[in-house]
């Protein structure tokens, strides 16, 4: 049911422009190789375990992207750097007896792609269904987690379609800008030559014409604040420790 709302979902996103398969719009999104960390709860291991090798399964068969261990191998990333499985009474019966258990996954993800740094929060849940006066069994619990997190990566794979959706816009918005920005500069950029050779002449006849390499004339690339954050070795990159 629940991939059933990620296919739909993907449909209506890309009904006005045509439909383009999840990998699309993914490979939009990240460069490969990946690298996916889940840093492990120490309460609670086998969830995070079970998290990266979803993750990681998520990454190849459905977003098609390859996935590579070494970290500066990598060019972008998915880690989770925090993760709960909780439960909670959620339905009673008359007697006050709790019949229905609510598992509650909850996982922060931290990425960086070809367009930088994002973050989501996702809760999810499963509900699990026991006879009254019975507390709900480890294994029930480890299995309706697993239910929940896949639930998670569905939304996962969503926010993806949205986040290529919004590039792909701002591209066509940005591109659209620069046409109209030339179209209009064009005149003024006729008269600015024009007054430019006008100052070579004046120069070249007073001697004091300055000449420019081409690595003079380009000038470097300034970081972004993303860039400055991912570069640096502190708690704010979420594989600083990893680096080290």
């Amino acid at each position: 049911m629940r991939l059933l709302i990620v296919v739909l979902v993907s449909f209506l996103i890309s009904a006005c422009g045509g439909y383009k398969p999840v990998p699309v719009y993914s490979n939009e999104v990240f460069e490969s190789p990946v690298i996916i960390k889940v840093k492990l709860d120490p309460e609670d291991p086998s969830s995070g375990v079970y998290l990266q090798d979803t993750i990681a399964q998520l990454a190849v068969n459905r977003l098609n992207l390859s996935v590579t261990k070494n970290v500066n191998e990598a060019k972008n990333y998915i880690v989770v750097n925090d993760y709960a499985i909780n439960t909670s009474p959620a339905n009673s019966d008359e007697n006050g007896n709790v019949i229905r258990y609510s598992v509650n996954a909850a996982i922060v993800f931290a990425i960086k792609d070809k367009m930088g740094f994002w973050s989501k929060n996702i809760v999810t849940n499963e509900y699990v269904d026991v006879a009254a006066q019975t507390a709900l069994g480890s294994t029930q619990k480890e299995k309706a987690a697993r239910v929940a997190i896949n639930k998670a990566l569905d939304d996962f794979v969503i926010a993806v379609i949205q986040r290529s959706k919004k590039f792909q816009e701002e591209k066509a918005a940005a591109s659209k800008k620069e046409k109209e920005s030339v179209q209009i500069e064009q005149p003024e950029a006729t008269q600015e030559t024009i007054n430019t050779e006008s100052q070579v002449n004046v120069q070249e006849q007073e001697g004091t014409v300055d000449t420019q390499t081409a690595s003079e004339v380009e000038s470097s690339p300034i970081p972004s604040d993303e860039d400055k954050i991912f570069n640096s070795k502190d708690l704010k990159d979420p594989l600083a420790q990893l680096r080290e």
